[in-house]
């Protein structure tokens, strides 16, 4: 796969990463609403992020989904320490199963292009 590309998938999987992070976190009045199911907000934003995660570093995929279940819980813990947000299971359970599946996926399409795109020598 081109390097260029590569770069690209990685910064925009850290960016991800980092607004799941402050939208997590910061107080309900600041979270953005895109649906009017925040289930379907949740499930999309950590399946493309760890799609993008384990397309971009294919090696590290059982590392990352480990890491995805853990900043699921990790981010609902973190929700019980602020004044107006409340950690929940069920919502701990979309993110984690939505992180999964969506780096299984990216898994999947990095083997897929590997196998498509072979890398060019000396590129």
């Amino acid at each position: 796969m081109d390097k260029r590309v590569l770069t690209l998938v990685r910064i925009a999987a850290w960016i991800l990463v980092a607004a799941i992070v402050a939208i997590t976190l910061v107080p309900i009045g600041l979270r953005p609403v895109v649906t009017a199911d925040p289930g379907i907000e949740r499930a999309a934003a950590y399946a493309l992020t760890f799609l993008l995660l384990t397309f971009g570093y294919p090696r590290r995929w059982p590392w990352i989904l480990l890491a995805a279940v853990l900043l699921a819980g990790g981010l609902e813990a973190g929700q019980t320490l602020t004044g107006t947000r409340h950690g929940r299971v069920d919502d701990f359970l979309v993110k984690a199963a939505s992180a999964v599946a969506g780096g299984l996926v990216g898994l999947v399409l990095a083997a897929w292009t590997a196998r498509r795109l072979p890398a060019r020598a000396g590129g």
